[in-house]
């Protein structure tokens, strides 16, 4: 019943977010926020919730400060679902960044975002930067040689871990991923308290070890 429940509940959000859409697209063919301050209003205050990360807004402030401070060239996010944190990433990597999204589609706890979503995902990007979407599982080896390949043996300098958040998906796409990950890189882990309200998000064993 919850987990049904659950499912209508997000088809009744992907339906508003629908709605709220044109909104969005539009609104990213004008100039960009200039402060962080500002795209972070931009992506949680507006909108309707439509590109909303689904954080913290004091946390998710925390991490794109760092990530600016950065200036990462090679970016993984897994897990995008409504996109907001893959604006702020974009917005904080470097100008000639390359990053890369590797989203399950109707994945766990929310994951995967609909194709109708792409269009505007890409527009997340500046000019001199490559935005890659890729729609697949990212505990396949084919989606870690999908990544390999983009990376063109470069190293990882920011990750975002944001997938199914199960403690043995945690795992795996940290020590998959981890291996790319350049010396000085740095990587983030989403939902790293216990949630007594939802068993399945079981990230905070992984944390603690």
């Amino acid at each position: 019943l919850v987990r049904g429940a659950t499912f209508l509940w997000q088809q009744g959000k992907l339906l508003r977010d629908r709605l709220n859409f044109p909104e969005v697209t539009r609104a990213l063919q004008e100039p960009r926020p200039d402060t962080l301050e500002d795209r972070i209003a931009f992506v949680m205050d507006r909108f309707g919730g439509a590109i909303r990360p689904i954080q913290k807004r004091a946390e998710i402030t925390a991490l794109a400060a760092r990530v600016e401070e950065l200036r990462p060239r090679t970016v993984l996010e897994i897990g995008t679902a409504k996109g907001g944190t893959l604006y702020l990433l974009c917005q904080a990597a470097a100008e000639d960044a390359t990053i890369i999204s590797l989203d399950l589609p109707y994945g766990r706890n929310g994951g995967g975002y609909p194709r109708w979503k792409e269009p505007a995902y890409r527009r997340f990007a500046k000019p001199g930067q490559t935005l890659h979407l890729l729609r697949a599982d990212s505990h396949a080896p084919e989606s870690l040689a999908r990544v390999r390949e983009i990376l063109a043996g470069r190293p990882l300098d920011f990750m975002m871990i944001d997938g199914d958040h199960s403690h043995e998906g945690v795992r795996a796409d940290f020590e998959m991923y981890g291996a790319l990950m350049s010396p000085d890189g740095l990587i983030a882990l989403h939902d790293i308290l216990e949630n007594r309200f939802d068993p399945s998000i079981d990230v905070h064993p992984f944390w603690l070890s």
